[in-house]
Parts: C-alpha cells; sequence; structure tokens
C-alpha cells in the first residue's frame, strides 16, 4: 500500500466504524440499573420466585441487600467501561492512519496508564480532542482576545469534567476489578436483613449502603490496590481464634479483609459521571471527523456552561490544525 493510499482508505474505515458505533450504550445501560433499584421491588419479586428451590430464604431481604448491591457493583463496572472507552478512543485517535487497529485490538494495560497519567494542560487537551492549541498572546485585537478567553474557558473545563473522570476511575477501579472476578465480592457482607430494614429501605430512609469487596494483600502492599483513597477498611474476620496469627495471616497475604465503597456513592453519582463520559465521547468524535474528512470550514466544538450544549468555532484553515497553526480569526 501506498502512504499517500492510507488517508483515503483509513477516512473510508473511520467513518465506517463511527456509524456502527453507539456512543450512547453505556450510558443507557447505567440508567436502566437506576430503573431497576427505583422499581426492584417489583422487577424482581418473581425473580427471586425462582430461585427459591435452591435458595429457600430468598424473598424481599434478598432484593433489599444482595440485589441491590449487586446491582451497584454492575453499575461501577458500565460507568469505568465507559471512561475506558473514552480512552480508548482518544489514543487510538491519534493516529488516524492506523485507528482501526488500534481500537480493535486496543491494551487495557495502556489505556489504564493513559488514564492514571493524563495530562489536563490546555496544550494536551486540545491535542487529544483534535482542537487547535493557541498560547496565551498579548496584543490580540479585542475580538482576538474575547475568542480567546472562550476557548480557554472551554478547554479548562473540559480538562475539569476530565479529572472528574480519572479520579473516579481510581476511587473505584477496585471495585470493578472484584466485581469481574466475581468470587471478590461480599452482596451479602453482614446478615440477612430483617423485615424491618427491609420496609426501611423501601422507605427510602437510610439510602444506599456501602457495597464491600473483598481483599486478602497485607497492609503493606494494599496501596497497590488503589483502594487506599476510600479510608474504609474493616477485618470481619477479628476473632479471638483469629487474632494471635494476624502478622502470619498478613505475610502470607491470607487475612481476609473488607473495603467499602465511600459514603458518597450513589447511583446518581454513577449517571452523572455517564453524562460527563458520554459528552466528552461526543465532543472527541465530531472534532475527529472534522479532521479525518478534511470539513471546510473546520466546525470544532468546545463544552459551553449549559452541559447540554456547545461552544462551534470555525477554522477556515485545514492544513497543520493539530498542531495549533491556526489563528484567533476564528468564528464562534
Amino acid at each position: 500500500m501506498k502512504e499517500q493510499d492510507r488517508p483515503v482508505i483509513n477516512k473510508e474505515q473511520i467513518n465506517r466504524f463511527f456509524s456502527s458505533y453507539y456512543s450512547e450504550w453505556r450510558h443507557i445501560q447505567i440508567l436502566g440499573v437506576e430503573k431497576k433499584l427505583k422499581t426492584k421491588y417489583e422487577f424482581y419479586s418473581d425473580i427471586v420466585e425462582n430461585i427459591n428451590y435452591s435458595d429457600i430464604e430468598a424473598d424481599e431481604k434478598t432484593i433489599a441487600q444482595e440485589i441491590s448491591n449487586g446491582l451497584m457493583f454492575e453499575a461501577i463496572q458500565y460507568s469505568l467501561q465507559y471512561i475506558e472507552d473514552l480512552f480508548a478512543l482518544i489514543n487510538a485517535a491519534k493516529k488516524p492512519n492506523f485507528f482501526i487497529r488500534s481500537i480493535i485490538q486496543y491494551n487495557a494495560g495502556k489505556v489504564d496508564h493513559a488514564i492514571r497519567t493524563f495530562s489536563i494542560k490546555r496544550k494536551n487537551i486540545c491535542e487529544c480532542f483534535h482542537f487547535p492549541y493557541f498560547p496565551d498572546e498579548e496584543n490580540l485585537t479585542e475580538q482576538e482576545l474575547e475568542v480567546q478567553n472562550v476557548i480557554n474557558e472551554s478547554v479548562d473545563r473540559l480538562g475539569n469534567i476530565i479529572h472528574e473522570l480519572v479520579e473516579f476511575y481510581k476511587k473505584y477501579q477496585f471495585f470493578y476489578n472484584q466485581y469481574k472476578h466475581g468470587l471478590s465480592i461480599a452482596l451479602r457482607p453482614y446478615h440477612n436483613w430483617t423485615p424491618e430494614q427491609v420496609e426501611e429501605d423501601k422507605k427510602g430512609i437510610h439510602g444506599q449502603s456501602p457495597i464491600v469487596a473483598l481483599d486478602s494483600l497485607n497492609f503493606k502492599d494494599a496501596p497497590k490496590n488503589q483502594y487506599g483513597n476510600t479510608g474504609y477498611l474493616l477485618m470481619p474476620c477479628a476473632s479471638p481464634i483469629i487474632m494471635p496469627h494476624l502478622n502470619c495471616l498478613q505475610t502470607e497475604n491470607n487475612l481476609l479483609r473488607f473495603v467499602m465503597s465511600p459514603p458518597d456513592m450513589s447511583i446518581n453519582v454513577m449517571v452523572d459521571v455517564a453524562k460527563k463520559c458520554k459528552r466528552c465521547i461526543h465532543l472527541l468524535i465530531h472534532n475527529f471527523l472534522q479532521s479525518v474528512n478534511e470539513e471546510s470550514p473546520l466546525k470544532l466544538r468546545l463544552p459551553s456552561p449549559d452541559e447540554q450544549d456547545v461552544f462551534v468555532f470555525d477554522f477556515p484553515v485545514i492544513e497543520d490544525v493539530s498542531a495549533g497553526n491556526s489563528n484567533l480569526s476564528a468564528g464562534l
């Protein structure tokens, strides 16, 4: 293949990819979990009846605790997968000629590294979202200064959104990983709920209880799991039988430990994360396709203060836009 043929070939493939991709799906999954939580006693009543043959105690208390906790783990999974989608797209879009290879066969470890090390400096935000970067300059006209201020505020707004997503990812990745494991989560961490607790749950008196993931790493190595920022750890087996052997079990990475989610965890937080992640994905896809399709003028987007709206900037110059060589005569 001749190198001059690649842009045309990949233009067709990239457009076909995005016409097949549905960016709303993760958001829909999280909204589905939200709806299930709101209607869980009606939604799961007959399902719980169907498992009575193997769990004779299954009833509304199962819905109140085990199923509710499982749904929260599911929402965390969808939220982090959404964030991974965003950063996989960012990475793949950096080399358009190999976009298809990168996005289909992306390395999960590299995506994780990209999330954890992402810089929210303006120049990097602009490069990753295919928007020209304009360093602060003096001697601008009043109109140019106005445009530059709007661009800077919008890029910073986008950087703040990305920062929130990254911090959420770091906070909940341990729970996400343990949920994928399956046997490392505690859906019934303490005891069966009483009828009184079930009634309180129906009334929404206490809200969502913290979910619990399991761990056994010794305290020295535990921060590697990135849950050190939660500060909510419990040894559920600190009994007279266990305590004399605590150090030995610790050394062996063989001491059962509960890791509880932060108290601010809720399905509302997950829904908010999904909205912000989707917003970033939409901005990225739009700007990337403008560049790939060599639109003229380029109509590039940045987030406005209204979360359901965007600023659109017209750039008449196509060449070297990614390098920031356009001028501030862009139309707003």
